[in-house]
């Protein structure tokens, strides 16, 4: 037997709810794409159909290569010299902060047109790459810091705030079966907090993928993007990446189905897949209709307090 749900769940998923409302052309959250992956819309919206439970951030999977953050001023300790003389020490490996930017972003597997492949160094130029010299090798190999440029390939993640962990509970077994298997409950709040509701994180680093390609060449001069490996080195990169895209498609419509499979209660008038989203277009639409003349006031943050970097649909949960 579920427990009852607070009145404080109850009117955060409803500020969520309302948010996710909002027409398309004028929805805006806290993370940098500043919408819902079309990826998992129905997942999304089958989520926070569900009693007890609602969707605060999330993120389809991704294809990426991304520029890492500068390296930050020594105070002490472990320093050394950089390309202009500078002292600086180590940041964070592959950190995100200090001026580190995404250089080319894919939230659906990146397939290449017949011309494109036809190119010999169309993805070095996609990625904003030129092709390494000699020299700038040799000056690669005497600079620190580097700031290198990573493919990477992450598979979704979501978070799904419940109104106690008997909610919770379902939603980690069918993550987990579905092989989301690093999932897990971030409730310790919850024991001196009672308005701190248990937050379900649905991921993997089973299908993850990350591989330094290039480097940030500097000086006085210029600054451009050198590659370190080959254009058919690239092909093979984005050509894995895209058959993980793949069975992290699998894994989310295994998780959609489980969950619902879960919740579905003999005797109940469960709706089939597709009289669900007939209803739920017809509601959007309706919903589109009452909100188009007020749009929440949705305040940009830094994306810190969830943990997670640059996933789509975050949003204000106090």
């Amino acid at each position: 037997m579920l427990t009852a749900i607070h009145p404080a769940f109850t009117a955060k998923k409803s500020r969520i709810l309302n948010a996710l409302a909002v027409p398309a052309s004028e929805y805006t959250d806290l993370s940098p794409k500043g919408s819902v992956d079309e990826g998992i819309r129905d997942l999304i919206g089958d989520l926070n159909d569900l009693e007890g439970l609602v969707t605060t951030s999330s993120c389809a999977g991704r294809i990426s290569v991304f520029l890492e953050g500068r390296q930050v001023q020594a105070h002490g300790g472990d320093e050394h010299k950089g390309l202009r003389g500078q002292t600086v020490v180590p940041s964070v490996p592959g950190g995100k902060g200090n001026g580190g930017q995404w250089i080319f972003v894919s939230h659906e597997p990146f397939k290449l047109s017949d011309e494109a492949q036809g190119e010999d160094d169309f993805l070095i130029r996609k990625f904003s790459m030129s092709v390494a010299s000699e020299q700038s090798n040799r000056e690669l190999l005497e600079t620190r810091p580097k700031r290198f440029l990573k493919f990477q390939f992450e598979p979704m993640i979501l978070h799904v705030m419940s109104a106690s962990l008997l909610h919770a509970r379902p939603v980690l077994s069918a993550a987990i079966s579905a092989g989301f298997r690093e999932s897990g409950v971030q409730s310790l709040k919850n024991l001196d907090d009672p308005l701190a509701f248990p937050m379900v994180a649905v991921r993997t680093t089973g299908l993850a993928l990350s591989s330094v390609i290039g480097y940030m060449h500097e000086n006085d001069s210029e600054t451009r993007y050198q590659s370190l490996v080959s254009e058919q080195h690239l092909r093979i990169l984005l050509e894995t990446a895209n058959e993980r895209f793949r069975a992290n498609t699998e894994r989310i419509a295994r998780f959609q189905s489980q969950l619902i499979a879960t919740h579905k209660v003999p005797n109940r008038n469960w709706e089939e897949a597709e009289d669900r989203r007939a209803r739920k277009r017809a509601e959007g639409l309706q919903q589109q209709e009452n909100c188009h003349s007020k749009t929440p006031n949705n305040r940009r943050e830094d994306d810190s307090d969830s943990g997670i970097d640059g996933i789509g649909h975050s949003i204000e949960t106090m």
